[in-house]
């Protein structure tokens, strides 16, 4: 007997054309543009959940610190909100240029560690197929390079993701179901994390430049840090800028990109019109199975949009770059972030 199944995907992609991105980025000038991103900014913050968190002092503690060749790697433990703290490392570069990055993680790195070369029998494979490594390529360009481990993630996983076993899971979904039912998300606590991490910067660092970049999640993370704070004043995204639609019960069905009420603002092509005219990258593999069954197409539609945004003001600050291959880091953020670096030296 063939069995029937009733699914209510279609119900939703329905719902989705009929009701999303009604507060996405329409105008055709410079002004309505910075009016939009300004209210955006706002309506935003109350979608994650962010304006309900709390600030605190961070409380920097030195954890420990190794010396390697050509940078130290420095690891600090700082509190963003009452009782949640955050680890990171800090990779100092023996001759740097004095520019700070924050380099975010996405899934299947064991949080930082990935980013800094501390890698194990467990996540050699998924390390090295994601060129998760990137810290380590930043410190050697120059860059006082922070890495954080995001909320549920690396030495912050809830208690069913912890031990050895579940190094290379996260606590997103957990966290996300939790954090709902407060009015917050996940992906909320991600970005207000990392917007203390940016007032430890500046409080710490003499150049106030910051820019951002991240692989997949860590693109997601990125993404919407430099879309709610000024602050990053140049981002570079690997791995994450497709439409929103297409992950509706098929794809990239992680609780870090789900915030409730969110489709019916935006889609990810306004997260990118929010951050003009600051300079912005996007990276992509032609075969990277976060872009859904349409692939490129469903990148294209939203770099498009995008695009318009930057095209009202007349400059070359947004780039994207597409590449042979799947879901990984390709390295076209270096180059980018030279050529960012260089324009104010």
């Amino acid at each position: 007997m063939e069995t029937n199944y009733y699914s209510i995907q279609n119900y939703f992609l329905d719902f989705f054309d009929e009701n999303s991105r009604k507060f996405g980025f329409f105008g055709t000038t410079k002004d309505e543009l910075i009016s939009w991103q300004k209210d955006m900014r706002v309506k935003l913050s109350k979608l994650l959940g962010t304006d309900k968190m709390i600030k605190c002092e961070l409380n920097p503690k030195m954890i420990e610190s190794e010396k390697f060749d050509g940078y130290t790697r420095d690891k600090i433990v700082i509190e963003t909100q009452p009782k949640v703290f955050m680890p990171l490392f800090i990779l100092t570069p023996d001759n740097g240029n004095g520019i700070p990055v924050i380099a975010v993680h996405g899934h299947a790195s064991d949080g930082k560690n990935g980013l800094v070369g501390i890698i194990n029998d467990i996540t050699r494979e998924k390390i090295e197929s994601y060129n998760y490594t990137y810290a380590l390529d930043l410190v050697e360009e120059g860059y006082t390079v922070f890495c954080p481990d995001l909320c549920g993630s690396g030495e912050r996983r809830e208690p069913r993701q912890q031990g050895e076993s579940c190094i290379l899971e996260s606590s997103c979904d957990d966290i996300n179901n939790a954090a709902m039912c407060f009015g917050m998300s996940v992906l909320g606590l991600m970005v207000f994390d990392l917007m203390r991490l940016i007032d430890y910067i500046i409080e710490k660092e003499d150049n106030k430049e910051i820019a951002c970049c991240g692989f997949s999640g860590g693109a997601l993370c990125t993404l919407w840090l430099a879309a709610i704070d000024e602050r990053v004043k140049c981002a570079a995204v690997s791995g994450y800028f497709h439409g929103l639609k297409d992950t509706i019960l098929d794809n990239n069905l992680c609780g870090c990109n789900f915030v409730p009420d969110m489709w019916r603002y935006i889609d990810i092509c306004d997260l990118g019109s929010m951050i003009a005219p600051r300079p912005l990258l996007i990276e992509s593999g032609n075969e990277d199975k976060l872009n859904g069954k349409r692939k490129l197409n469903n990148v294209f539609e939203q770099v498009f949009e995008t695009r318009k945004a930057y095209d009202l003001f007349e400059n070359q600050n947004f780039v994207h770059t597409i590449f042979d291959g799947g879901h990984k880091w390709y390295g076209s953020a270096y180059n980018f972030l030279r050529d960012w670096s260089d324009s104010f030296e």
